[in-house]
């Protein structure tokens, strides 16, 4: 893309590149050699290459766009020198590519590093240029450059570009993980002293993460210093095998992760409060009563958050049901057993009460027994508006329903969990009031962006937040659903096992047939078979298919020689 080429010109290009590859997305008869299609896939491979280099200029010419506001009001856009990143630009990227707000902020930044890479000795020189380059001409793909960019992250620009220099004539012939290390023994060698920085920094900044994985289960991350984290590992891994030796898990990566969290809570002390919402009658504006959806299934939707149940509820429930409920993750919805939430919900043994204590609530959930929801979108409300307050500022019973209501920052593609985030007036204060149906969560940057010439919002009463950014285009987010929550019933069967395709070899998937028999029987046997055989828990097929052998053909076993025999 030079600097002469305007975005229609782009368009137009694009669209031709469309129409031309439209044809290979067509099942035709089958040609050609092994030689002749594996050299179409390097063009296409080379063909994505060049089209992410010029989305990536693309990104960096929208970035540089800031709007101006005159002095008679008319919004102006003024072309910035490229590098600079307009604060809605991430935005404007997230809408356009349809990815979330932190994947937009990375493609802005890897873009602005790479395709933006100022003259030499200029406060925009990042040395990366040549990683643009070489996606321009179709020889590196966006997840190598992107592995290269991070090697690179704090590397003065000349050692940066020494090194994307030196890495020129492997872009073609090596993967990620060759590169990372290519990088890493080059800056061992060009800056040493850099190299411990980072490795410092990366100890003093260990953490541990968690996020949504799939139904029912959380993912964490965790760094940690490489002594504690084998010291930690041995305690889990030693509880983990006590665990498969007493038949509580099946599996010892099963095992390591139920060790994990039992000597966690083992060392803490852990209260939940249960929180139960009904539909709530909330008057419309012909001022009848809209609850339409109130007696849908209530007793159910009681159950589902632990809930007593009716007879008819209770007599479908089982312990192991998975009922869906919010607060213990930041903003997500989870399914937990129904065991468990029964158990949650039992009156505390040392209460003084005969209803029982109430347990101490999770975060960002509201007090008191039972929530209002809106029957239409299953929001929490505050329907008699008691919660408003003539201050700025909210106070905590309508904070903590504002924040449990949204869940995570309301604009779209964020998700930034609302305890991080600002409670925000939608119409400005005094002008809008404190309440409920005027105050959404944002997090700070979005909160700047609402801010901006072009960006509007409008919360309507269902709870429903309308966006409208400075193109015209319109995005709706939704509160959290708090009512009708999912039930998966336990139908007292085991889940169907997994079918893999032995003829295929995925990350997640067993070894095949051949590659497990080339792993583990290489040559023919010796004339005394000798098992040695390497299982990995992660790949059941291959412990199934080892001890299936093992019981087939029991080792033979030598009888030990008398205590006072020598060894040898």
């Amino acid at each position: 893309m030079t600097a002469t080429t305007g975005p229609q010109d782009v368009v137009s290009a694009a669209r031709v590149a469309r129409q031309v590859l439209s044809d290979a997305l067509s099942p035709g008869e089958v040609c050609g050699s092994q030689e002749e299609w594996a050299q179409a896939l390097g063009e296409l491979q080379a063909v994505m290459d060049t089209a992410t280099a010029a989305q990536d200029a693309a990104i960096v010419r929208l970035a540089a766009i800031e709007p101006e506001v005159l002095d008679d009001g008319e919004v102006i856009e003024t072309h910035r020198a490229l590098g600079h990143v307009a604060l809605d630009a991430p935005a404007m990227v997230s809408w356009t590519l349809n990815v979330s707000a932190v994947q937009a902020e990375r493609r802005v930044r890897a873009a602005v590093r790479m395709a933006a890479d100022g003259p030499e000795g200029t406060p925009t020189e990042t040395g990366l240029r040549g990683l643009h380059t070489a996606m321009g001409a179709g020889r590196l793909d966006a997840y190598r450059a992107s592995v290269v960019a991070t090697e690179l992250e704090e590397a003065p620009a000349e050692v940066a570009a020494s090194v994307v220099a030196g890495l020129h004539e492997y872009f073609g012939s090596e993967d990620g993980p060759r590169l990372r290390r290519r990088v890493r023994r080059m800056l061992a060698r060009i800056s040493p002293d850099l190299v411990r920085q980072r490795a410092v920094r990366a100890r003093s900044e260990c953490r541990l993460e968690r996020w949504v994985g799939e139904p029912g289960v959380d993912t964490w991350h965790g760094t940690f210093p490489s002594e504690e984290a084998a010291q930690a590992w041995a305690a889990i891994d030693a509880l983990a095998q006590q665990y498969v030796t007493d038949g509580v898990c099946d599996r010892v990566d099963r095992a390591r992760a139920k060790a994990l969290t039992d000597l966690v809570a083992g060392n803490a002390t852990i209260d939940v409060q249960i929180v139960h919402t009904i539909a709530a009658e909330v008057p419309t504006a012909a001022g009848s009563a809209r609850g339409t959806r109130a007696s849908e299934g209530a007793s159910d939707d009681l159950v589902d958050v632990g809930a007593p149940a009716s007879e008819a509820g209770a007599s479908k429930a089982a312990p192991g049901d998975l009922v869906e409920v919010t607060g213990l993750r930041p903003g997500e919805p989870t399914l937990v057993s129904r065991a468990w939430l029964d158990h949650a919900s039992a009156p505390h043994p040392t209460s003084d009460t005969s209803a029982g204590r109430a347990a101490p609530r999770p975060r960002g959930e509201p007090r008191g027994g039972l929530a209002p929801c809106d029957p239409l979108t299953d929001a929490l409300l505050d329907p008699d508006g008691a919660l408003t307050t003539d201050t700025y500022r909210p106070g905590k019973a309508l904070a903590a329903l504002v924040r449990a209501r949204d869940g995570h920052c309301r604009f779209p593609g964020c998700h930034v969990a609302a305890r991080f985030c600002d409670l925000d007036h939608v119409t400005p204060w005094p002008t809008g009031p404190t309440s409920a149906a005027n105050l959404v969560c944002l997090c700070r940057r979005h909160h700047r962006i609402k801010q901006r010439p072009g960006w509007q919002a409008v919360l309507h009463p269902d709870a429903t937040l309308t966006w409208t950014d400075p193109t015209g285009r319109n995005r709706t987010t939704h509160p959290v659903d708090h009512l009708h929550r999912a039930v998966l019933p336990d139908r007292g069967s085991d889940p169907a096992p997994i079918t893999y395709n032995p003829r295929l070899v995925t990350p997640d998937a067993p070894h095949s047939t051949l590659e497990y028999h080339l792993e583990h029987n290489p040559g023919p046997p010796p004339a005394r078979p000798r098992i040695r055989c390497r299982i990995d828990h992660h790949h059941p097929t291959a412990a199934r298919a080892h001890l299936a052998y093992t019981s087939a053909h029991p080792p033979r076993r030598r009888a030990l020689p008398p205590p006072d025999d020598p060894p040898f």
